[in-house]
């Protein structure tokens, strides 16, 4: 028998139970309610989780990860344009974005992000890791992005073929790094893409550009 769950966005502003099974209730009612929101009504979900996080006021951390998952995984529609994620779209509504940073984000949220699943296959990966991103602009733009992938080809789709359906425009490219255990703070897998999240790309060493044929 499957349970009925309260849907109330003011649950995510308050402190969350603490232990394992609470946090895991939490974290699934956070899913859930922003699985059900609007596009704009997600934007504003994750715009106020980010500004109470900043403030440093109450927040119940089970939900608001469950929620930021989700809006990372998730690109909204703007004008009938794929304009990035719910978490990126977000930013633009911050009472002081211009306190926010990407790199603070995934230190601080980055492990709150992953599944169980996801969390023991990270801990089972032999350091150092090879890694892969795919953009478009110089090696240095592209190398500066926060989500990096064990796969090539997956970095060679975000190079490629992605922008390409957006009437992107610039040079492709594919950069990779070795980056050790202490440089990860994230494995996301949901979309078989071996997503890496990597705050601070800048104070990796030996990014080096790649063939870029699709």
């Amino acid at each position: 028998m499957s349970t009925t769950i309260e849907y109330n966005t003011a649950d995510f502003f308050q402190v969350g139970k603490k232990d394992a099974s609470g946090w895991a209730e939490d974290r699934e009612k956070g899913a859930s309610i922003f699985l059900r929101l609007g596009d704009g009504a997600r934007i504003d979900l994750v715009a106020k989780i980010l500004d109470t996080w900043l403030d440093e006021e109450d927040l119940n951390r089970g939900m608001a990860a469950g929620a930021l998952r989700h809006a990372w995984d998730s690109e909204p529609y703007t004008g009938g344009v794929r304009v990035g994620s719910y978490v990126t779209s977000a930013v633009a509504r911050l009472r002081d974005g211009d306190v926010f940073s990407m790199d603070e984000f995934v230190e601080e949220w980055g492990e709150s992000l992953m599944l169980e699943a996801e969390e023991r296959e990270l801990k089972a990966m032999a350091f150092p890791l090879t890694v892969y991103r795919g953009g478009t602009g110089t090696v240095e733009e592209v190398a500066t992005g926060v989500s990096w992938t064990l796969k090539p080809e997956i970095a060679s789709f975000y190079a490629n073929e992605w922008p390409q359906r957006w009437g992107g425009t610039r040079e492709p490219v594919i950069v990779s790094a070795k980056v050790d255990e202490g440089e990860v703070f994230a494995f996301l897998d949901d979309r078989s893409e071996a997503e890496i999240l990597i705050p601070y790309p800048d104070q990796i060493d030996g990014v080096g550009r790649l063939s870029c044929s699709p």
